[in-house]
């Protein structure tokens, strides 16, 4: 292992241990929290208050502008290209006090994420999500309430009424329609994978 590798190790060794290390009783409360996240659903800038110990409010607005992918419904290869914009507001519950690093998350999102599939004939079909609000519920990792550098996990599912799905451009295609609005990946509901770096101040 190159002196470089065991370094990043220390860094993220160290970071880690302060992360769990909240709740501790000599270290310093934090008011106020502000992170950068990246999930499926785009990046977000969040920012939180913590009005005490075990609970914090945060608020986030964040948004994919554009991933393309390539995705096989029933047999016919798509390729998707799929954007999001959206607000959300959440609670951060820590329910046990001698592990305040693990948090139960509820809130609500506003927003849109918007798929359109193109197969190999130029047909053309959209799968939208549009209806408003949606609920969240997860768990979470990290970001106690002391001050400092905080790292997060949270592993969560979004639940909503499900997309929208129709055809715009090609023959008229029923089958696929419905094959569209069968799989997974448009169900009503979506998992939530984050990664979120922070600063409680």
């Amino acid at each position: 292992m190159t002196r470089i590798k065991l370094f990043i190790l220390a860094v993220f060794l160290l970071a880690t241990q302060n992360v769990f290390a909240h709740g501790a009783k000599d270290a310093p409360g934090a008011d106020y929290h502000l992170s950068v996240s990246v999930s499926p659903f785009g990046g977000s800038l969040n920012f939180a208050h913590h009005i005490s110990p075990k609970t914090t409010y945060m608020a986030a607005i964040g948004g994919l502008p554009g991933l393309e992918m390539d995705l096989k419904i029933d047999g016919t290869d798509y390729t998707v290209d799929t954007s999001s914009s959206w607000v959300g507001f959440f609670v951060n519950h820590r329910p046990i006090e001698s592990a305040s690093w693990f948090r139960v998350v509820a809130g609500i999102g506003i927003g849109s994420i918007e798929n359109e599939l193109t197969d190999d004939d130029g047909n053309r079909y959209k799968a939208d999500y549009n209806d408003n609000p949606v609920g969240y519920l997860g768990v979470g990792f990290g970001a106690g309430t002391d001050k400092g550098f905080t790292i997060a996990f949270d592993l969560g599912l979004l639940n909503t009424s499900g997309p929208d799905v129709s055809q715009v451009e090609g023959a008229a295609n029923q089958d696929a329609v419905e094959s569209i609005s069968g799989h997974f990946f448009f169900g009503n509901v979506m998992p939530n994978l984050q990664l979120s770096l922070g600063w409680n101040f």
